[in-house]
């Protein structure tokens, strides 16, 4: 049973998020706009990062993913099926109206009902059975068994006033029903205009800097670059990596400011497995195969001390990413540190191929997306220009997204190429997602689109699933992740760099790995 999670929650937060106050404006220049102000419909990470400037969490995370008190000062597992919150006190809407237990029943019972929702956030909701009010600032969540990841789950479900009862999404959008506890209140927003808001005064953790912010949606790279350098923002996300060194040319001064770190997507290749044979494989002389060489795990590895990733980062990316040896990036819960770092050795990997019973080698398919990350169509071809070498000869397919994720849904190749966010921190959703083998009854493998299925991993994620312990959690994950690499089931080849930039003389940022943009992060410089 985990101990209860409890900080100085005040001083804390004071101490995290205060800073000082300033009467000044701010100006962000953003990639992709909100599709809606309703922080229940549509669940899109550019709509998670807007409303998180509007509506708080019970739990929230750090720029590196790892949880964090907010609307709850603390939690505790009562027993294998009950979690119970303490709300903070003193915390009011936008409104004025307190922060109470029935606010948090309120939102949980209309999270599964918003009407025409094409991605619900329902999904972070499953396992909780019933919601209970014990006084006005405890709740409990009463789960179908064990639900470690509710804490972390609940991290992406706003909260809402129930003051006004149930509102339409409809009012969410005209702002009427845009009542949150965040550190900034609604102003005025609508679809191809800037989301413009106020700071909350009297935000529980600490008055923000900015007395007004404008999120102005720029999304051609270009232009959003041209808006910082000529002034008419203050600052930008999803910087290009072919303006960085512009930016910080110009910013020598100061100016401006380039802030990188760590992102939580790794750009992997995953080999097809459950199939035995398949179009797109074919021998050294171009014959069909009669047999999958990536069910092989001499072959898959082979693929992995092929790939030169320390280049790809290098020159590729102008050492804007991390060489990657495992799905998650390094500090990330369950990540394995008995994985060892991933090698390149073109030598092995030719005898590799070899012992495999390729000593010609063999010709593969690769298809991968080219509009989904910085040089993702890039990265697939430098891995495929390094696969030759060793002999795997590769049929590169590069497509729109839109084209890419269908098909990859349908199996329809034996190699591809896609990059991963483990935006909730940590390793579970990816291992019970893509590596566990695919059940509906369990709920399990519901994106695994390689074929991939070994019991004795399945066995430790279900464990995992099931122990709210946190240290045995930790090890069972560790385990997990471990196997899977030293197995290869999934190939990774770098994390990448999640990149912003500003005015150098006005603001300061710590990068966050989810790749949001929280005006309250934005701080002004003293």
């Amino acid at each position: 049973m985990p101990r209860a999670f409890r900080l100085a929650a005040p001083l804390a937060l004071a101490t995290l998020l205060a800073v000082p106050a300033v009467a000044q404006n701010l100006t962000v220049g953003i990639q992709g706009e909100p599709s809606t102000l309703d922080p229940q419909f549509n669940l899109l990470g550019t709509n998670t990062s807007a409303l998180r400037n509007i509506y708080d969490t019970l739990v929230s995370r750090d720029p590196a993913l790892q949880i964090r008190p907010s609307l709850a000062e603390s939690w505790r597992a009562v027993d294998e099926t009950t979690w119970e919150f303490k709300l903070r006190p003193g915390v009011t809407f936008h409104d004025g109206s307190p922060l109470t237990a029935e606010d948090v029943r309120f939102s949980i019972a209309r999270l599964p009902n918003v009407q025409g929702n094409p991605n619900s956030y329902a999904t972070y909701i499953q396992g909780i059975r019933e919601v209970q009010v014990v006084d006005p600032l405890t709740v409990r969540f009463i789960t179908d068994g064990p639900v470690p990841l509710l804490p972390i789950n609940l991290t992406s479900v706003f909260i809402l006033s129930s003051a006004k009862g149930v509102q339409t999404t409809s009012a969410f959008n005209n702002g009427s029903a845009a009542i949150g506890t965040g550190p900034y209140r609604f102003v005025s927003w609508q679809p191809g205009q800037p989301m413009v808001l106020d700071r909350n005064d009297a935000y529980f953790g600490g008055r923000p800097d900015w007395s007004r912010v404008s999120f102005r949606p720029i999304p051609a790279d270009g232009a959003r670059v041209g808006a910082l350098l000529a002034g008419d923002v203050d600052f930008i996300n999803a910087v290009p990596l072919q303006d960085v060194k512009r930016l910080e040319a110009e910013g020598a001064g100061q100016r401006f400011k380039v802030f990188g770190g760590v992102s939580s997507y790794v750009y992997m290749l995953f080999p097809e497995m459950g199939k035995d044979s398949m179009p797109g494989l074919r021998d050294a002389q171009g014959q069909p195969l009669n047999r999958n060489p990536w069910q092989d795990a001499r072959v898959r590895e082979a693929v992995s001390l092929a790939l030169n990733r320390q280049s790809i980062v290098e020159r590729l990316m102008e050492g804007r990413a991390r060489v990657a040896n495992q799905a998650i990036p390094e500090g990330f819960f369950g990540y394995s540190p008995a994985v060892p770092p991933a090698r390149f050795d073109l030598e092995r990997a030719r005898a590799l191929l070899r012992e495999a019973g390729y000593p010609n080698g063999f010709q593969t398919s690769l298809s991968c997306p080219s509009d989904r990350f910085v040089n993702d169509s890039k990265i697939c071809e430098a891995a495929a220009q390094q696969l030759q070498r060793a002999g795997i000869k590769v049929d590169l397919n590069v497509m729109p997204r839109a084209t890419f994720f269908p098909a990859r849904a349908r199996r329809e190749w034996p190699l591809h190429a896609a990059g991963w966010g483990s935006l909730t921190g940590e390793s579970s959703y990816f291992l019970t997602s893509q590596i566990h083998t695919p059940s509906r009854e369990l709920g399990l493998g519901a994106i695994n689109y390689s074929g991939i299925s070994v019991p004795g991993i399945d066995t430790l994620i279900q464990q995992a699933r099931r122990t709210l312990d946190e240290g045995a959690r930790r090890a069972l994950l560790e385990q997990a992740m471990q196997q899977t690499m030293a197995q290869h089931l999934v190939i990774p080849i770098l994390t990448f760099e999640s990149l912003w930039a500003g005015r150098g003389d006005r603001l300061d940022f710590t990068p966050r790995a989810d790749e949001e943009t929280l005006a309250i992060e934005i701080r002004a410089r003293r």
